[in-house]
């Protein structure tokens, strides 16, 4: 992920639509990182920082958005990240996320991301 500045994760398949993504909240001064399958966002969490946030599609080839949910939920250092699910399919996902319906509010999504957004290193930016 970026320099070791804080970055949101977005994990999804679809080209256009991880480009948007990227676009959009880059536009926004967030630092972003993609990954275009559930395995690459698994290499991506192995190898760098962890990502304050993340934005995970559910269908997707091989390791699948549901899948990837499981195994930040099964890792300690992982599990207290939030996550987001994108979606065409929104009655896929599991209980207890926010769930953004394809097409999406990007407003909705940006002040999700930003709330969680750390502030000087300490917390999200709605903390304190």
């Amino acid at each position: 992920m970026a320099d070791g500045s804080p970055t949101v994760l977005v994990v999804e398949d679809d080209i256009d639509t991880r480009t948007a993504l990227r676009e959009f909240l880059e536009e926004e001064g967030l630092e972003v990182t993609v990954a275009g399958s559930g395995a690459e966002a698994i290499n991506c969490l192995c190898q760098a920082e962890r990502p304050y946030a993340m934005l995970i599609d559910l269908m997707m080839p091989g390791v699948a958005g549901e899948d990837l949910v499981a195994y930040l939920r099964a890792e300690t250092r992982l599990a207290s990240i939030p996550v987001a699910i994108v979606s065409a399919s929104p009655e896929r996902a599991p209980p207890g996320f926010r769930v953004f319906s394809k097409p999406f509010d990007i407003e909705a999504l940006v002040a999700f991301v930003k709330a969680r957004r750390p502030v000087n290193g300490r917390g999200p930016a709605g903390a304190g």
